[in-house]
């Protein structure tokens, strides 16, 4: 954030609360590298937090009241005295900020009242967890101010998955939170998915540029597309007799395979081979092999058009994440990778274009999906943290 923007923030503050901010804080979203829905079955993911972000000025306050304004929205006022789920909360942020205030309190952190405004970059249907940007947020705020610092990351991702599975009534996994709270690269392994293994990878390529497409698409009447993947995953686990796709190997679905319906051995074979990819990927980082990289990213997009099924919805090509891959790879000459970011069907895809083609390429996407759906993004390379103090 610019001088003039954060000026204009603390400004903003100033005039709403009738008081001067003590501290500017900020937290970024996150997008995924690989690992496409293998969380759920505890499996090998790679994500990494970007620089689009949540901007908040702050100020505790005594009455054991949050305080939030948004920048184009109204204000939530949540009491601290009463953090049982209220059901007119659901899907509010309102909602989160009661639930991590539920879940820090309940192991036995402290919580208090503060005002904040905010402000933020992440645009709509990005796919960056905008909504674990803002738990992290609230979680790193009662940090600072009543917990001297002293929460680690995972209690942190921990609240705002609480909060966003109980009160705001959403499922999610760690995955999300994760990839924002630690900053920078990280593979994530989920076989002990209450306390999974986070490594940071550096990232060597140079030459290599990430650009995030928002293709569009009415996700409202997605839910049951998205739930038919971990569905069809722990069917074909039952039928291996374990309760997770972690627990058992390819070779063991290639001996089943005659007994599961098509779409539940498919999806079960991506999740094992996405999880090698993820190994083979986290080896090119390492060793600064961008081809060997790339073709791990571009092979889980065609696992994910062929074994998952989730790149269009009812072959409805025009508008999909796949057109969108596809015009990528033709701007590109075929030298870049892209691939599906999230849940799939419809929303945003993720690009990893060379120096070279990233003009076209950000040509070619803003023409056709508009200029504020197509960003070039960075990582970045921290979790929440304080960007000022006043």
């Amino acid at each position: 954030m610019n001088d003039l923007d954060l000026k204009n923030l603390i400004h903003l503050h100033e005039v709403y609360h009738e008081e001067k901010p003590d501290l500017v804080v900020s937290c970024g979203g996150r997008f995924e590298i690989l690992g496409n829905h293998t969380d759920h079955n505890h499996g090998l993911c790679i994500a990494s937090a970007c620089d689009l972000q949540i901007v908040a000025t702050i100020k505790p306050n005594k009455n054991n009241l949050v305080n939030l304004k948004s920048l184009g929205f109204q204000a939530d006022e949540v009491e601290l005295n009463d953090l049982s789920i209220q059901p007119n909360e659901k899907e509010t942020s309102a909602g989160l900020i009661r639930g991590v205030a539920k879940y820090l309190s309940s192991h036995g952190y402290k919580i208090g009242g503060f005002n904040a405004y905010t402000t933020s970059t992440i645009f709509k249907g990005a796919g960056v967890s905008s909504s674990a940007a803002f738990e992290l947020l609230v979680g790193f705020i009662f940090n600072i101010l009543y917990n001297d610092g002293k929460i680690d990351k995972l209690t942190l991702c921990k609240a705002g998955q609480f909060a966003e599975n109980e009160y705001f009534g959403k499922k999610s996994g760690l995955l999300d939170q994760i990839g924002v709270a630690y900053g920078g690269i990280v593979k994530i392994d989920f076989k002990n998915i209450d306390n999974p293994v986070v490594e940071q990878v550096e990232y060597p390529f140079t030459d290599l540029h990430f650009v995030l497409v928002n293709t569009g698409g009415d996700h409202s009447s997605l839910s049951d597309l998205y739930s038919s993947i971990p569905v069809d995953m722990y069917a074909a686990a039952n039928q291996m007799r374990v309760h997770f796709l972690a627990d058992a190997t390819l070779a063991k679905l290639e001996e089943v395979k005659h007994l599961l319906p098509e779409n539940e051995y498919l999806r079960a074979k991506h999740f094992y081979t996405e999880n090698e990819r993820v190994e083979l990927a986290i080896k090119a980082l390492k060793e600064n092999d961008e081809v060997s990289f790339l073709k791990q990213i571009n092979e889980s997009r065609i696992s994910s058009t062929i074994n998952l099924k989730n790149m269009m919805v009812d072959k409805k090509y025009e508008g999909s994440p796949l057109e969108a891959c596809d015009l990528i790879m033709e701007a590109t000459n075929k030298e870049g990778a892209c691939k599906i970011n999230g849940g799939g069907f419809a929303g945003s895809v993720i690009a990893f274009v060379p120096t070279k083609n990233l003009k076209t390429v950000l040509t070619a996407l803003s023409k056709k999906y508009g200029k504020d759906n197509v960003k070039e993004i960075f990582i970045r390379e921290d979790g929440p943290k304080i960007i000022k103090q006043l």
